[in-house]
């Protein structure tokens, strides 16, 4: 008898896209595989089938753990898992089902057959997980075909009825990148007269973006809109006004500018300002992270904290961008925080953040408090969780354009 394949057992239809995924992996790594996805053609004896491969043909059982396959109605399933149980202790290998888990299943919901078996958590992100697949595999002595690109060829064949045909045609996309429709065409350079930290301080309280370079700032804004905001003893004159491109390429000759580096940092300052200045006009609140900065909704900002969007598929769909954990006694509140990219092409990239609060208002100031909260809170946030909540953030944006 030669045990030289990998049995997959899974949850038919429910677990088809991770077996598809994983089988195709594992044969181009130079294992066979069975899975009866692929493996049972029409008219073949099922469960005979099946078991001939599990007693006679695996050398390691694959068990896909998910909602659905430890589901108690799921009596296929279940006999697989028995005889291969009834296996393990027949060839007397301890290892010879390895659990592989593809969602939130809690470790106290598997069946008794692994309840004690350690399982590769997939639900944590599958490239990753294959490679500790294939390092327990290789630690196992699971023999390899001496020609990969042979047993790939092998199963692309086998797996051809089951593939989705490919079609040419548009397809959306989702992103959390945002293209900018335009960047501005020139940039200010300003000059003043006394002390240049008092001069900063006020130049702070206009709430207009701005970088110090040397004794000149830097702006998009006009001196007019800086003047009527500045106390009367800080006066700012006109030094340059330069086309953006030169300014981000370093090359400006009429007056004393940053070199190229530098310029696109200020520039990528300068921009990212002026969102979060818009943002804080939207009434989210700042939030100061150990990276960045972030902005998140207070309570009651949004109607019912709900911001309903149309996803992808064309329903309107609801999701709260604030709401409660009784386990930990706290408010969360979805904040988002703001990437530039100068490109080209110029790019808003927009990335997602948990705040807490303890009032629907105020977020809670302590790291160590909330990392632990954070980390236990969003365990089980996947991406479609984050995808939904960018959706309405972007939502929330685009109805407030003017």
């Amino acid at each position: 008898m030669n045990r030289d394949m990998i049995f997959i057992s899974h949850a038919t239809p429910d677990d088809n896209d991770f077996v598809r995924w994983l089988g195709t992996r594992l044969t181009g790594h130079g294992y066979k595989v069975w899975a009866d996805l692929f493996d049972l053609k029409g008219g073949t004896p099922f469960w005979t089938t099946i078991e001939d491969a599990i007693r006679n043909r695996a050398i390691k059982v694959l068990f896909v753990v998910s909602h659905n396959s430890v589901h108690p109605n799921r009596s296929g399933v279940r006999n697989e898992l028995s005889v291969a149980d009834t296996i393990k202790k027949l060839i007397k290998d301890p290892s010879f089902i390895i659990p592989v888990k593809i969602d939130d299943t809690g470790f106290g919901d598997l069946p008794i057959q692994i309840h004690q078996l350690n399982a590769i958590d997939f639900a944590q992100g599958w490239g990753a997980k294959l490679l500790e697949l294939l390092k327990t595999l290789e630690d196992a002595g699971v023999p390899q075909s001496g020609n990969p690109n042979e047993e790939f060829e092998i199963w692309r064949n086998v797996t051809a009825h089951a593939a989705t045909l490919v079609e040419s045609a548009p397809e959306r996309v989702l992103s959390n990148l945002m293209s900018v429709e335009g960047l501005p065409k020139s940039i200010g350079f300003y000059e003043y007269d006394g002390d240049k930290e008092k001069a900063s301080a006020a130049l702070k309280t206009t709430g207009i973006p701005f970088a110090a370079f040397n004794r000149l700032v830097i702006s998009f804004s006009g001196v007019e809109a800086f003047q009527e905001r500045l106390p009367p003893h800080v006066q700012l004159k006109v030094r340059a006004h330069i086309p953006f491109e030169t300014f981000l390429g370093g090359s400006a000759t009429d007056v004393t500018a940053p070199l190229s580096y530098d310029a696109r940092n200020i520039a990528t300052s300068l921009l990212r300002q002026h969102i979060e200045r818009h943002l804080v006009a939207r009434g989210l609140k700042r939030f100061e992270t150990a990276s960045s900065s972030s902005f998140y909704f207070p309570s009651g900002l949004a109607p019912n904290d709900k911001i309903s969007f149309v996803a992808a598929s064309g329903r309107k769909t609801p999701k709260n961008v604030v709401g409660r954990s009784d386990k930990y006694k706290v408010n969360w509140h979805l904040a988002m925080k703001v990437n530039i990219v100068l490109g080209p092409p110029a790019l808003v990239r927009l990335k997602p953040y948990i705040c807490f609060s303890e009032d629907g208002q105020n977020a809670l100031n302590d790291p160590k408090r909330t990392s632990r909260i954070r980390k236990s809170f969003c365990r089980n946030w996947w991406n479609p969780q984050w995808r939904q909540l960018q959706e309405a953030f972007c939502t929330f944006l685009a109805a407030c354009r003017a």
